[in-house]
């Protein structure tokens, strides 16, 4: 179970409406500069970011929409979001589809937050 700190949830709501500007926008953002730019407090900032885009992930699994943390990106996994986010995926199933890799199903995945994001 992921426990989120509720001691500055202004970097939380920042977090939500960067990744809709992002979304609208159809662009990606890695962890890092995701971080900063929410201003995330120091330490474990990046922890404190996948708990909360893990939070993200299940809040939108149950709601049955696409999912937002899809635009968040590592710097080091060829544009994928880290091996975090597939897991969490999979803990939410939200499976891979026949035949896909991981690069195809996060195709998939922001290509349906793309669509819902343009209609907003």
């Amino acid at each position: 179970m992921t426990t989120i700190s509720t001691t500055d949830p202004h970097w939380q709501q920042k977090v939500q409406e960067i990744l809709l500007s992002l979304a609208k926008h159809h662009q990606t953002i890695t962890y890092a500069d995701l971080a900063e730019m929410a201003a995330i407090p120091s330490p474990y900032r990046i922890h404190q970011l996948t708990e909360y885009l893990e939070h993200m992930i299940a809040e939108d699994a149950k709601a049955h929409r696409p999912l937002r943390a899809a635009v968040v990106i590592s710097k080091t996994s060829r544009g994928l979001p880290a091996e975090g986010f597939f897991d969490c995926c999979k803990a939410h199933l939200i499976h891979h589809h026949k035949g896909e890799d991981h690069a195809a199903m996060h195709a998939r995945l922001l290509a349906a937050l793309y669509d819902t994001a343009a209609g907003s």
